[in-house]
């Protein structure tokens, strides 16, 4: 009898495991703001989209730049959605600023500024693993004429700023 509940036990618990495999947490950088008309002190952003399957606390997470991790401090909500995104600002009051319509998940970061002739930043995950790392350069778009860096179908390129 104790083995027939052992069995039971055993294929409870893998069909747990089975399934909370299906939901992952995972974050893609789509779109980068690294050089805006004028001055770019503090007013850089990278946006961000939850590609898992549930809803993730970015909060956890880190951007990588410049050989260096930089929190991530939600500025209200920490939880992305699952396919939603969120925006990451070099500062949070000078992007609301620049941006005042916006509505999104919106988190407070600290970088000394991307270059305006590109770089490679990525994300890290609470484990530190580097995760959607992206290398670019002002010749890919979105040099200082109007325009962001944006992943559109698998591709970098300058366009309308999206955040």
């Amino acid at each position: 009898m104790t083995f027939k509940i052992l069995k039971i036990n055993i294929a409870i618990i893998t069909l747990f495991l089975a399934r909370a495999s299906f939901a992952y947490a995972g974050f893609e950088i789509t779109e980068i703001m690294y050089d805006l008309d004028g001055t770019d002190t503090n007013r850089e952003w990278v946006e961000v989209q939850n590609t898992g399957s549930a809803p993730a606390d970015l909060s956890k997470w880190f951007l990588f730049s410049d050989n260096t991790k930089h929190a991530l401090v939600p500025d209200g909500d920490p939880m992305v959605s699952a396919g939603g995104y969120a925006v990451i600002a070099q500062n949070a009051s000078k992007f609301r600023s620049d941006w005042p319509n916006f509505s999104g998940l919106l988190f407070d970061s600290s970088w000394t500024g991307f270059s305006n002739d590109g770089e490679s930043i990525a994300l890290k995950d609470p484990d530190l693993n580097i995760v959607s790392p992206v290398s670019f350069t002002s010749s890919q778009g979105g040099a200082g004429d109007g325009t962001s860096l944006q992943k559109i179908s698998g591709t970098w390129k300058g366009a309308t700023p999206t955040p």
